[in-house]
């Protein structure tokens, strides 16, 4: 596989010789000196990265780099505003347009242009979108009469400029499931908490974007937010409240999350939501099943109660062997993961400790004990609760294995994972329905979204490997997380305060670093070089307007 010294020692451009006859000729500092694209791509690798770096190599003279001007001529073709735009995807399409023409010259499975949508939503930072190459503003974070102190910088707006307020913004990415390339795709600004109608809206638009590129949409993936829930229910014709179960049908739970691509008719768009934030809800709803919480969880009508009280005495048996001097059998273990704040409600890691095989063999081993415990019944209650989610998530969703065909072990995991939930909730259906919010079950959201993630992924798959035999499925890559990963780079671009005044910018930051840097997959059909560092820089040309 090449590597970035390989792409240095092999380009028939001879970079080094460009390189060092840059470093020669341009010791002078004059306004006039000429720099190769080398040297362009080099100062850009480091720019984005490190702009107080970049600014020590050049003032220290220990190399001969190009003025910030000089850079951001390159740079606003990558700065891009809030909105479908064609331009804010068009560069990366052309890299993925080369990454697939470098997979059939060598051989390899050709991808085919067909992805799914990830998509979520930033809270922002206050502050002023001014775009200084148009010279007008094209958002806002403040309110008018916060602007007061700014009168002497700029005029104060009117109503009829329509400039909204920014607090959110939601961002999309598309990630190829034949191939390992991903497409940074459009961000829409939101002068509030994002409604249903707006997340449907914007949705639409950027598959329609995609689309107009030949590159289609299979699948949508977000996190269960009430916004999304209602968004992805309206899509195929549910609009308001819980799935209603039909029960004239084998299976009553039955739903079919998905519609129609009106932009490329008659394929099929499927859901899914983020199996990391659904794990999160499951280990979550358990927690509410705690002395004082909103659930009471019983498998039967008149069954024992079970919940997290199961999960804290483990801990208490956890923290006896620690202090006995016996080994730990849960180093990643913490306090914090047990008493559970707002935070570490958000957090993965704490929600896949509890549904692994260790916690898993420890209750386990603890209820077989002679003479059994007393609360052995409630141990083993919860246990089957954490082994139906290890089956969902730590060996079905989050798995690393493939899936080649609709008889792979993954989707039996997923299969055997979810009836124990359906069998839970017909054991507390006997006597009549249940009732919308039954302390004893899941809440309704939960299991809706629980519903979504099986058929919404059962639908996709079989769909899938239908259209695509020679391809897999990688279950991993099936993810919100990766949104998530684009903002904490973000973030880290714009120095730990992502605000609506930097969010282009840092968006252009990781843009370019696509463009100087090569990215690299190394699993099956994913060994091709992807997002190419021979992609080309194209300089911003301004227009002087005449005085």
């Amino acid at each position: 596989m090449p590597t970035g010294r390989s792409i240095w020692n092999d380009d028939k451009r001879n970079p080094k010789a460009e390189f060092f006859k840059d470093q020669r000729l341009n010791r002078n500092g004059k306004k006039q000196n000429q720099w190769s694209t080398i040297t362009i791509r080099i100062a850009l690798a480091v720019f984005v990265r490190s702009p107080a770096a970049y600014e020590a190599l050049k003032s220290f003279n220990i190399l001969q780099l190009p003025s910030r001007s000089t850079l951001q001529a390159y740079t606003g073709a990558f700065l891009h505003e809030a909105g479908a735009a064609a331009e804010s995807i068009a560069k990366q399409v052309e890299m993925y347009a080369a990454s697939v023409a470098k997979c059939k010259k060598e051989g390899k499975l050709t991808p085919q242009s067909d992805g799914t949508l990830i998509f979520d939503e930033v809270k922002v930072v206050s502050g002023l979108i001014w775009n200084s190459r148009s010279q007008r503003i094209i958002g806002l974070a403040m309110t008018e009469r916060d602007q007061a102190s700014l009168q002497d910088v700029f005029q104060s707006l009117s109503p009829d400029q329509h400039v909204q307020q920014t607090t959110h913004m939601l961002q999309f990415l598309w990630r190829d499931l034949t191939s390992g390339f991903d497409i940074v795709g459009p961000y829409y600004s939101c002068s509030e908490s994002m409604s249903s109608k707006f997340v449907l809206a914007c949705i639409l638009e950027t598959i329609q974007l995609f689309q107009v590129y030949d590159l289609r949409t299979s699948l949508l993936i977000c996190d269960g937010s009430s916004a999304n829930l209602a968004a992805l229910k309206a899509s195929h014709g549910h609009f308001t409240g819980a799935y209603n179960n039909d029960h004239s049908g084998l299976d009553p739970f039955v739903i079919k999350p998905y519609f129609i691509n009106q932009y490329d008719p008659p394929n099929k768009i499927h859901w899914l939501i983020c199996p990391s934030h659904q794990l999160k809800n499951m280990i979550n709803a358990l927690f509410s099943s705690q002395s004082g919480g909103t659930k009471g969880f019983r498998y039967t009508i008149d069954g024992e109660q079970f919940g997290w009280k199961v999960i804290t005495d483990l801990y208490a048996r956890e923290c006896q062997r620690r202090e006995s001097g016996e080994a730990r059998l849960f180093p990643k273990l913490r306090e914090a993961f047990v008493l559970r704040d707002s935070w570490t409600k958000l957090n993965v890691l704490p929600a896949k400790i509890m549904q692994q095989e260790l916690v898993l063999s420890e209750l386990y081993k603890y209820c077989k004990q002679d003479p059994a415990p007393s609360d052995s019944v409630s141990v083993e209650l919860c246990l089957k609760y954490l082994e139906a989610c290890n089956k969902l998530f730590e060996n079905g969703y989050l798995s690393h294995k493939k899936i080649v065909s609709l008889q792979s072990p993954v989707l039996k995991s997923i299969e055997d994972g979810y009836s124990y939930f359906t069998t839970w909730h017909k054991n507390l259906s006997t006597k009549g329905p249940m009732k919308l919010q039954d302390p004893r079950f899941l809440s309704w959201q939960t299991w809706d979204l629980l519903r979504v993630c099986v058929y919404g992924f059962k639908s996709f798959a079989a769909n899938f490997l239908e259209k695509y035999p020679d391809h897999f499925i990688s279950p991993v890559r099936l993810s919100g997380s990766a949104v998530e990963t684009l903002f904490s780079q973000f973030k880290h671009t714009a120095g730990g305060k992502l605000s609506a005044t930097n969010y282009a910018n840092t968006r252009a930051a990781h843009l370019i670093k696509h463009c100087v840097t090569a990215h690299h997959s190394s699993v099956g059909y994913r060994d091709a070089t992807l997002q190419l560092s021979e992609c080309t820089l194209e300089k911003k040309q301004y227009n002087k307007k005449s005085k």
